[in-house]
């Protein structure tokens, strides 16, 4: 009886019932997405809002802009007031704060002053007085450094960096 079965009709069966295996399958292993799929094709109707017999006299009114509701406004809490984003902001005292923020932006790049100098100074075998003529153009350049501990911040990297042995002596002559 399998002699008489040829392999193109056993291949045609196995196709047809493979194929029904995997398309009864198909709708189980993807139902969500074909779901969503069968969703966005529907046609939903489109709900409109209830119109009321008094809505249209509260078209024209012109206290229907302003938030007024039949309640009425909401109280604010006592000490509390709204502001505009304009009109916030923190109390500065300008002589304090802008120093600060002078300070906080010239010691950075006297620093970077000071590495470009101590570099120069290394590849050219530089001496202490090269150092203290080039110094000269740094204390020229921000002479708004005036806080002592700004000062003694740069002269303790002086020293740290610095390829000679420098004094505080020296240090004090260098800054007045």
């Amino acid at each position: 009886m399998l002699h008489q079965l040829t392999w193109q009709p056993f291949l045609w069966v196995a196709l047809i019932l493979g194929l029904t295996w995997y398309l009864l399958l198909l709708p189980f292993w993807y139902r969500r997405q074909l779901r969503t799929w069968l969703d966005r094709h529907e046609q939903k109707p489109r709900i409109e809002p209830l119109r009321k017999d008094w809505a249209e006299e509260l078209e024209d009114d012109p206290e229907a802009d302003t938030g007024y509701s039949l309640m009425g406004r909401p109280k604010m809490p006592e000490g509390v007031s709204r502001l505009g984003m304009n009109a916030f902001s923190f109390a500065r005292h300008p002589d304090v704060d802008s120093s600060r923020e002078q300070q906080q932006s010239l010691i950075p790049d006297a620093l970077e002053e000071l590495k470009s100098i101590f570099l120069t100074l290394e590849k050219e075998q530089g001496t202490k007085d090269d150092f203290i003529s080039l110094f000269g153009l740094v204390k020229a350049k921000y002479a708004a450094i005036r806080d002592p501990a700004s000062r003694r911040a740069l002269s303790d990297y002086i020293r740290e960096n610095a390829l000679f042995p420098i004094s505080d002596e020296e240090l004090t002559t260098l800054w007045n």
